[in-house]
Parts: C-alpha cells; structure tokens; sequence
C-alpha cells in the first residue's frame, strides 16, 4: 500500500483481444477492484480518444453491474459523438459474455478563452506525508498493493499508483482508480468503523482540466441513510491544485 518503487508492469496486460488481470488488481474479498475495473474502461477509452483525435477526458461514468472475476476481460467501444470539440465514447466490460461494467465519457478539445474565473493554483507535493496504515491487510494482494496512499492527517488522501493501469498513459483513468477508495478513506478519518458492507454500484469524475503528476488528493465525506442507500462525493486535487469532483452511488449491505 505505501510502496514507493514505481514499476512499468502494469496491472493489465493485453493476451490477444483480451486483457488480463494481475494480482494487485484485486479486490478485498475476491475478484476484481472497483478501481481497477473503472480504471480499465477509462483507460480504454483514453486511448481510443487519442487515436480518434479527441480531446482531453473531462468527464466520465463507470457503472458495476456485477462482480468483475480475475479472469481475462474482453472490451467493446462505440463512439457516442464526434464533434468539432466535444466527443464521447462508451465502453463495455464483459467476462464469459457476461457483461460487468458499463462507461461513458466526454472529451473536449482545448479552446482559449481568456478572462476565466479559473481556480488559483495551489502547488503542493505529498511526498513529504506519513503513509495511510488504517487499510487492512489481506492474506491476497490486492488494488492496495499497488497504491502508494500518503495522509495528510486533515481529511485529504494522497494516492498515486506505483504500477500504471496499462501499457499506455491514462491520466483520468489513474484518478479512478484512486477515487474508488473514498469511503473507505472518508470512515478511516472519521474514526467511523461501520457494521455494514458499502459498496459502490457506480463513481463518476469530473475535472475542469487534464491531472497533472501522478498523485491525486482525495477529500471524500459519505451521507448514508437508516434505509441502506448513500453517497460519497469527493473533491479532488493533484499537485497543482483543486482539480474536480468524484461521486459514488453507495449500497449499504448487512455483513453477517
């Protein structure tokens, strides 16, 4: 979880038309990560952004359908919409034919446009941070093990990943993957140890500009309620300040 030797292995490799999970692509109890399932259908559709012509990914959805099993994976992408500056794509995520996640995302080509109320930059390099210990540690590895997540003690998750997604760059795909863990770091600062499962049926980001650097900051705050539904919303940083904001449709379950 706090490791810091990046590597260029990634967490999914290409086997033919398919791709395959490696171990620290896992979730806690089996299967796949969310974050690592959102983060491979956002990265897929980065890249055929780029082959396309698109511009920058600024806003996406990933919807879990079901449990994604570590097993190989096949995608399918369509194009949404071509435009003169907005684009958009879909992704869908199946194994055995059965389909597991459902993405979307938008894409914008730069335009300038002066006298904007843009956010001030607010550099800020995480590295000097304790690491995040309050995960727990599985007997597996797991989507952790390929996180170096630092905590800067006020509520604000650091994580950047120590193996890349794919063989290619994915910069909105990396936040996924970060992002995904917001409840979990939201409980851990609140001293909240909950007598639920929270899984996430879907998280979707939006950004006002492409990340810069590998590290993403995470503030999360979760609302859930007496009848088992909730959210966890997220503001989002990376090194050069406020960057946009991440939501999580949250699904209370009994855990005995």
């Amino acid at each position: 979880m706090d490791g810091t030797a990046l590597t260029t292995e990634p967490l999914f490799s290409r086997d033919g038309e398919l791709w395959q999970p490696h171990a620290e692509a896992g979730g806690p109890f089996g299967g796949l990560h969310g974050g690592a399932v959102s983060g491979l259908l956002i990265a897929e559709l980065e890249r055929s952004a780029r082959e396309l012509g698109f511009g920058a990914a600024l806003g996406a959805q990933v919807l879990l359908l079901r449990p994604a099993p570590m097993a190989r994976l096949a995608t399918e992408l369509a194009v949404l919409r071509k435009g003169g500056r907005a684009g958009a794509l879909e992704a869908m995520l199946t194994a055995d034919d059965k389909l597991v996640a459902k993405a979307m995302a938008s894409f914008v080509a730069p335009l300038a446009a002066a006298g904007t109320p843009a956010a001030p930059p607010r550099p800020f390099d995480p590295m000097a941070l304790p690491a995040w210990h309050a995960v727990r540690f599985f007997s597996h590895k797991t989507l952790f093990d390929a996180l170096d997540i630092r905590d800067d003690g006020k509520g604000t998750k650091w994580g950047r990943l120590v193996r890349p997604l794919a063989a290619f760059a994915s910069p909105l795909a990396e936040v996924f993957a970060i992002a995904d863990s917001a409840t979990a770091f939201y409980l851990t600062a609140e001293r909240i140890t909950p007598r639920w499962g929270f899984p996430n049926i879907d998280i979707s980001v939006h950004v006002s500009r492409p990340p810069v650097g590998a590290w993403i900051g995470v503030a999360a705050f979760s609302d859930w309620r007496p009848d088992g539904m909730g959210i966890t919303e997220s503001t989002l940083y990376d090194t050069e300040g406020y960057l946009g904001r991440a939501c999580q449709t949250v699904v209370l379950t009994p855990t005995s």
